[in-house]
């Protein structure tokens, strides 16, 4: 999900190239723009506030120009009376863009009770739309809204040493803000939202979310801020001995550090030659595992008080157990389109770190991370008391076609494309009924018909005689000569038909004669083929 600048920074003049740069053309769950002050603002401030909140901006039309709405009187009665209607406080302010005015509306993220629009609708938002929440969801987006976060819980009797300073100048300078020492933690911590400012002389109230970020033992604030890991032997059912145990807890990032290592010593990892170098791949994927790791500990029910995050290794697969049920109205059905942050203080604080890219994207990367592997999906599995995440590590290809499949960099590709790749990468080509063996329940000619629209593989021979073998591109980019694929499938072709011509080689390849006897010579030279006849009468054989 794209965010918004805070209304506080936005600059008061901007040149248009910079307001573009600074916002982007494109709506999103956190912007909305407005050529004037229409009274549909009404779902659009309920909606933003029952999200993550954001910006509204007036003076710019449906197709991107900036036309102007000044801050007049009027304009700021009517928003202030509409989203009193809703019962949202908002913050409005003028911004100049080139020679004309905007009006920008910040709508606040409302937390702890529910903002419908005056008719008494309950919207989202979802991408640039307000959506409507009905029935099931609707009932529990409402219960999970009033029930105040377990991370918004005051901490009792603080002691400023109880935080990790140096993790918290981490955050700040990340942050964009100053360092600071000891004696000033306690305005740090409401500088980043994990402590309640409070009037002198008292000191702000420190949350729940400080000591799961910063505290160096926050099991001293919160009995069940830890992770407990098992190795067990076997793959179940039941419990199975277990071979190794381990305790991690501390401040969010070294715990998250911790399960690593200890998953990194209970797996296994493989070695795969290619060429002259030697490449090592980890029975899991580190990005799914550390993803996995942080949507349990980030997403979790802090006011369960001795409930722990459980991983579970087992021979066959990892689970990972996250205290509480799925967060406001998402469900194992829309859990990769909807978000949903049951903490959005610790989350707001891992992004600002780094540890997430986007809210919300977390689940889609463990499912194209698995993908590339060509492993099974991540399988979710959801009760009214936990989350639990199950990694298995089943390969569809073996470790050497892993490694070349993650030379080629790209993300855009299908399972089954992946796997047209590899036979054509084992065979030197894939025909359609090959890939029908390989891949059943797919429609092998739109697979193969796909992967040659992108570049991936090239399309030799004509009607019942095609196959498929990797483009230039593809076979340049793993580290493969640009001919390997035309090779293979001029020795496949003569062990198919007992020999073969210059010109039905030209054709088999979609090549010149000329470059056809080049590619022949060269296999003769190699000792694949063996040529028999003169000139014109000459054919070519396996050796």
């Amino acid at each position: 999900m794209a965010t918004v600048p805070r209304l506080g920074e936005i600059p008061p003049r901007l040149a248009t190239d910079e307001f573009w740069s600074l916002f982007g053309r494109l709506e999103h769950e956190q912007l909305d723009f407005k050529r004037g002050v229409p009274a549909d603002i009404r779902d659009t401030i309920a909606a933003m506030a029952m999200t993550h909140g954001g910006l509204i901006v007036h003076g710019v039309d449906d197709e991107r120009n900036v036309v102007g709405c000044p801050l007049s009187q009027n304009t700021q009665d009517r928003i202030t009376r509409i989203a009193s209607e809703c019962g949202v406080d908002v913050q409005i302010r003028e911004v100049e863009v080139g020679e004309l005015k905007l009006t920008i509306c910040a709508v606040p993220e409302v937390r702890g009770r529910i903002v419908t629009t005056p008719d008494g609708r309950l919207l989202r938002r979802v991408g640039g739309d307000a959506q409507p929440l009905r029935g099931d969801v609707m009932a529990r987006f409402v219960r999970e809204r009033e029930h105040r976060s377990g991370e918004d819980e005051p901490l009792a009797a603080v002691r400023t040493s109880a935080f990790n300073l140096t993790l918290i100048n981490e955050v700040l300078a990340a942050d964009g803000r100053p360092g600071i020492e000891r004696s000033q933690v306690d305005r740090a911590l409401s500088d980043l939202g994990v402590a309640v400012p409070a009037p002198a002389p008292l000191e702000p109230r420190v949350l729940r979310a400080a000591a799961v970020l910063f505290a160096a033992e926050p099991r001293e604030f919160i009995r069940g801020a830890a992770v407990q890991l098992v190795r067990r032997a076997g793959a179940g059912p039941g419990p199975g001995p277990s071979a190794a145990r381990e305790e991690c807890s501390g401040p969010l990032v070294e715990t998250l550090g911790c399960c690593l290592r200890f998953i990194r010593e209970h797996t296994r990892r493989f070695e795969s030659v290619t060429g002259a170098r030697r490449e090592a791949l980890p029975e899991y994927p580190e990005a799914v595992l550390r993803e996995s790791i942080v949507n349990a500990l980030a997403h979790r029910d802090y006011g369960l008080d001795g409930a722990t995050v459980d991983i579970t290794v087992w021979d066959d697969r990892i689970e990972v157990r996250s205290p509480g049920a799925l967060p406001g109205h998402i469900t194992i059905d829309n859990m990769r389109a909807e978000h949903y942050s049951r903490n959005p203080r610790i989350m707001r604080i891992l992004k600002t770190l780094g540890l997430v890219e986007e809210y919300g994207e977390g689940i889609d990367r463990m499912y194209r991370e698995m993908e590339s592997r060509l492993m099974e999906p991540p399988m979710f599995e959801a009760s009214a008391g936990s989350v639990t995440v199950t990694l298995r590590n089943r390969f569809l290809v073996d470790v050497e076609d892993q490694v070349w499949l993650m030379k080629l960099g790209r993300e855009d590709l299908t399972m089954n494309e992946r796997r047209a790749l590899v036979a054509a990468r084992r065979n030197g080509a894939v025909t359609p009924r090959e890939l029908r063996d390989i891949v059943p329940e797919a429609d092998a000619g739109a697979v193969l018909t796909g992967a040659a629209a992108k570049g991936l593989l090239e399309r030799i021979g004509h009607r019942g005689g095609s196959r498929y073998v990797l483009s230039g591109a593809v076979a340049h980019r793993a580290g493969m000569g640009a001919q390997n694929g035309r090779r293979q499938a001029v020795i496949d072709e003569i062990r198919r038909r007992g020999s073969l011509s210059t010109t039905e080689a030209a054709l088999l390849v979609n090549a010149t004669p000329s470059a056809a006897r080049r590619l022949l010579d060269e296999l003769v030279q190699a000792g694949l083929i063996q040529a028999r006849g003169r000139t014109r009468a000459r054919r070519y054989y396996l050796r």
